[in-house]
């Protein structure tokens, strides 16, 4: 036995406004309302069980004016559910609002309507719209801020740079060893502070004009393993990886990921170990999980957070490890720019693996 529904009941809960209009007789496109569910009032702002009995032409003269009437007849006379998609309305009987409706036919002269209120996902929309672009805007000034002010600190670096090189040429042997000292220490620090202000600008630009193209992951890193051929030879390092995925991406932001993480994994070790670094993958639900695993020094807990941040060196005093501070942070941005996450488990003195996922696109 088929349990039977009280069909009344079961509209009146739903969130959706719903109405029945019936072709007034001798009228093409004026209806009569015949029913409203108790919930229209909410989702519309006025009760249309009050007009119940009405036509539609005298009971809301200003949205008869709108295409609403052709399309509810158009639903009928050719028995097909009708988008009507979005309309914006409002008069005196109706606050002005934002609605989607639906126009679907229950005989040959009648048609149920559905009407949701999306106002404030619209509102939602335009503010998403809006900030986006203030966003855009304020993320081009960011860049143009950097390009210049990386012009500008490089003209006096430049400078330095140039009398040291004078100063070496033309009276090395003037200077005691202290003088060499401090003369070295001078152009060491200003060839730091030229790398950390190009570092500066091409941070500035990661995921800027980005292309998305098919990237083949196995390529990109034999690719990689070539330009650091001469590091790996050097420390016999062994670098192993699973068979990795065809995606799409930003090609060149995807290397310097890579490289990123395998080039520290070959730098942070300690004096006379072998460098082992192990890439994994694995498919997931939205996309892939990537990890680089590493032999090295690892890092302790208190500062798993703060390596991404830009300029934030844990070994700004040890020469065997040299750098600017903004790999990580590029590869954090990367990852961010492509939808993803990043992050590190490590054991300090172990090893470090490094996380991040990619979504598909």
């Amino acid at each position: 036995m088929k349990p039977s529904y009280n069909t009344t009941l079961l509209l009146d809960h739903l969130n959706t406004a719903v109405y029945v209009l019936r072709l007034k007789s001798g009228a093409i496109l004026n209806f009569d309302i015949v029913y409203a569910n108790s919930v229209n009032k909410e989702v519309i702002g006025t009760d249309l069980r009050d007009f119940v009995g009405s036509d539609f032409k005298s009971s809301f003269p200003e949205l008869y004016e709108t295409k609403l009437p052709s399309l509810y007849y158009t639903s009928i006379k050719e028995q097909r559910v009708v988008d009507v998609g979005e309309v914006e309305y409002g008069d005196c009987k109706v606050s002005k609002n934002t609605y989607l409706i639906k126009a679907i036919p229950i005989s040959h002269q009648e048609v149920m309507v559905t009407c949701n209120n999306v106002t404030r996902l619209k509102r939602a929309e335009r503010e998403l719209i809006k900030n986006n672009i203030v966003l855009k805007e304020k993320n081009k000034s960011l860049e143009e801020f950097a390009y210049i002010t990386s012009h500008d600190l490089q003209e006096p670096l430049n400078t330095i740079t140039s009398f040291v090189e004078i100063f070496k040429e033309k009276y090395n042997g003037l200077f005691d060893e202290t003088g060499q000292m401090c003369l070295n220490y001078l152009e060491n620090s200003a060839t730091r502070m030229s790398e950390m202000i190009k570092g500066i600008l091409h941070h500035s630009r990661l995921g800027t004009d980005v292309t998305i193209t098919q990237v083949d992951l196995n390529k990109t890193l034999q690719g990689i393993n070539e330009d650091l051929k001469s590091v790996i030879d050097e420390k016999d390092a062994l670098i192993r990886s699973e068979t990795l995925p065809i995606l799409k991406g930003c090609d060149v932001g995807l290397r310097l990921l890579f490289q990123n993480l395998i080039h520290n994994a070959l730098k942070y070790q300690k004096q006379g170990n072998r460098p082992e670094v192990t890439i994994k993958v694995k498919s997931q639900q939205n996309g892939w999980l990537f990890s680089v695993k590493d032999n090295g020094i690892g890092i302790r807990e208190k500062h798993q957070k703060k390596i991404f941040q830009v300029f934030q060196r844990l070994h700004t005093n040890e020469s065997n490890y040299q750098g600017t501070g903004l790999g990580l942070a590029n590869c954090m941005k990367i990852v961010k720019v492509s939808g993803g996450k990043l992050w590190v488990e490590s054991t300090y003195g172990e090893g470090s693996t490094f996380f991040f996922t990619l979504p598909n696109l």
